[in-house]
């Protein structure tokens, strides 16, 4: 099964169409399709915003401003092995998946400095 079956796309579309705050529906999903509304339900509870990419690769220049870094930044971060990417023909090219990664670690990474920023403001005396 290589498609989302029409009578699937259907019961959702009529199930969003009723009103109510929750939706309950039963899909039959193909595994790709699934990892994907995975990553987006992921995307939404982590980082409270949804981006669904068009494409599978970005070029430098796009993956540099989806993360708001210089591409000369990416560059290092490719380089250190950071962010993955794959190689089209002599250009680096950047999986979408390898971008939503990195916002994730970036994100795990701030959130654990300020957690321990947090801690040594208690340890010391600067918060009651």
């Amino acid at each position: 099964m290589n498609e989302v079956r029409i009578e699937d796309v259907e019961t959702l579309r009529a199930a969003l169409a009723s009103p109510g705050a929750s939706v309950s529906v039963t899909l039959e999903l193909p595994r790709k399709s699934a990892e994907k509304v995975l990553a987006l339900l992921d995307a939404e509870r982590t980082t409270g915003a949804v981006v669904v990419p068009i494409r599978e690769l970005f070029t430098t220049t796009e993956a540099a401003a989806m993360l708001g870094v210089s591409r000369p930044s990416l560059m290092k971060l490719i380089a250190s092995g950071a962010i993955d990417q794959v190689m089209v023909g002599t250009h680096h090219r950047i999986p979408a998946q390898a971008i939503l990664a990195f916002q994730r670690s970036r994100r795990a990474r701030r959130d654990q400095a300020a957690r321990a920023l947090a801690e040594f403001s208690n340890e010391i005396g600067l918060v009651d």
